[in-house]
């Protein structure tokens, strides 16, 4: 289980909450900023914003084929508006263990919870089921079970980024 607890000063909870259910501030605030977000509505097709059922396809690129892949794939399951976002989630690395008799299909549940604080907002993420098998990234040279690159990716993909897009880091 990864837990982790951010601040983003200046920030309100809805604002956050907002920015990670709509995919052209998704992909702004995430990593570099450019990375292609969307959010896949069965049925209708791409949508900028995501509700409940909807498929988060995030960190998107053209593989060797010419074939568009999406690093990671989170359906939405529940959501309290301003509050709580539940996924399903899983993204590219779980395919990737070292010894591939260990890859799961199971997906992680990832929980985020959103909060006012005294200085903006916080935001609280609770990550089940993610794998402790040990897993290789060609690109980045990394080999550590799962979760911890997992649990270090957020920081790096998401909690980092977006505290200098809100202007958190001044």
């Amino acid at each position: 289980m990864i837990i982790q607890t951010n601040q983003f000063v200046g920030v309100s909870p809805e604002t956050l909450y907002h920015a990670y259910l709509n995919a052209t501030e998704h992909g702004k605030m995430t990593t570099s900023g450019v990375e292609a977000t969307s959010y896949y509505r069965p049925g209708t097709g791409n949508v900028e914003v995501g509700e409940a059922g909807d498929e988060l396809r995030a960190w998107s690129f053209k593989d060797e084929n010419g074939t568009i892949r999406h690093n990671l794939r989170a359906t939405i399951l529940s959501l309290v508006p301003g509050k709580l976002i539940v996924q399903r989630w899983k993204n590219i690395p779980w395919t990737l263990a070292t010894n591939p008799g260990l890859v799961t299909d199971l997906e992680s549940t990832l929980v985020l919870t959103f909060k006012k604080t005294a200085f903006g907002a916080e935001i609280q993420m609770v990550h089940v089921n993610v794998p402790d098998y040990e897993v290789y990234i060609k690109e980045t040279g990394e080999i550590a079970p799962l979760y911890t690159i997992v649990g270090t990716h957020w920081g790096l993909q998401y909690w980092e980024p977006m505290k200098k897009y809100f202007g958190c880091n001044k």
